[in-house]
């Protein structure tokens, strides 16, 4: 329902604040007036922790903190005197070699901040970064069983541990750590809320923190296989491909946070389609592509399942960008900082 009233909240911690998501949330709040703590796995990196401090804001605002997802107490000092967390840290890496890799940071994630917040007696309210692909419409035997990807789906365990994509792995992680937070809200005294947001693309400002995206979303231009079998992994689990711009990724997750009665989980895509009408949306958008686009003819099945952020949507939240938009930026970007050819030929 629009109209909802604010809560006001003066100080948050990010976890995870080198990342893509964690990065934009940092330079978005920092923009609307909020006092940050960030933690980062080593703030003595200055390819990290340097574009970040660089920030408007944050040399009044921003202060940085060392932080492990598998260290326990590792965000007391983070969370202490902070009204709200946004836990966005986790891992993201599909080259790890085995599922622990995946789930054993992503729960102790979890557990170790929630811990934290728990002891510090003054969060009111957590936002855990999950994503869409927790939120498969498949049952355990690998079938459709949803008509709409909405709140209600959850991924299937038990058919993706018996997957050996690494993205199955992936998913795992995210479904267990999700459920884990999630559970801290309902005896807690903690809010705890989830925000799920499709395949987030556009602009960045640090190192490497949009890679990944870019990399998935660019390897139909060109020879990436490693990240082309990612995005068609996307497709067959989820029914199409779900895209959100990186600045309403970071809107809605502050937008839940501050919404008083924002509750559960939240799914954040501004559009999906099939991946035969994204490779026909990139042969027309990128002309000087379209003889390097893979257009298997055996591949990019046209799909019906549609994403749902009706329950976002009906909180009074909408969206700025949407897929010509988002992939533009991203390009834009890509290009400014000459890793177009490093990213198609890799």
């Amino acid at each position: 329902m629009a109209g909802e009233v604010k809560q006001t909240v003066k100080r948050v911690c990010v976890t995870g604040a080198a990342g893509y998501v964690g990065s934009w949330l940092v330079k978005n709040l920092l923009e609307r007036g909020y006092t940050v703590n960030a933690t980062l796995r080593d703030p003595g990196d200055g390819t990290k922790s340097g574009p970040l401090l660089e920030l408007p804001g944050a040399k009044e605002r921003l202060k940085l903190f060392k932080a492990d997802l598998c260290l326990e107490g590792s965000f007391d000092s983070a969370v202490e005197g902070c009204q709200g967390v946004f836990h966005v840290a986790g891992p993201t890496d599909i080259t790890k070699s085995n599922l622990d890799d995946f789930v054993v940071p992503a729960v102790n994630g979890v557990h170790n901040v929630m811990k934290a917040c728990l002891r510090a007696k003054c969060v009111r309210r957590v936002i855990y970064t999950s994503s869409i692909l927790a939120a498969s419409p498949m049952n355990d035997n690998g079938e459709f069983i949803h008509t709409c990807v909405d709140e209600s789906c959850w991924s299937p365990l038990n058919f993706l541990k018996s997957e050996t994509n690494k993205l199955a792995w992936y998913m795992i992680a995210k479904t267990l750590a999700e459920q884990e937070a999630l559970k801290y809200g309902l005896n807690s005294g903690i809010e705890v809320i989830s925000i799920l947001p499709g395949l987030v693309i556009g602009p960045w400002f640090t190192a490497t923190s949009a890679l990944t995206s870019a990399q998935t979303i660019l390897a139909l231009i060109g020879g990436n296989n490693e990240f082309y079998e990612v995005i068609k992994y996307d497709e067959f689990v989820l029914g199409s491909i779900p895209i959100v711009h990186i600045e309403d990724t970071c809107n809605a997750h502050i937008f839940v946070m501050e919404c008083t009665n924002a509750r559960n989980r939240y799914v954040c895509a501004s559009d999906s389609l099939s991946l035969k009408s994204l490779k026909d949306f990139l042969a027309k958008q990128y002309v000087q592509f379209k003889n390097s686009l893979k257009l298997d003819k055996d591949e990019g099945v046209e799909r019906s399942l549609p994403f749902s952020s009706k329950k976002l949507l009906e909180m009074g939240f909408s969206y700025k960008y949407h897929l010509p938009e988002a992939f533009q930026e991203t390009m834009d970007c890509v290009i400014k900082n000459g890793l177009l050819k490093v990213m198609v030929n890799k």
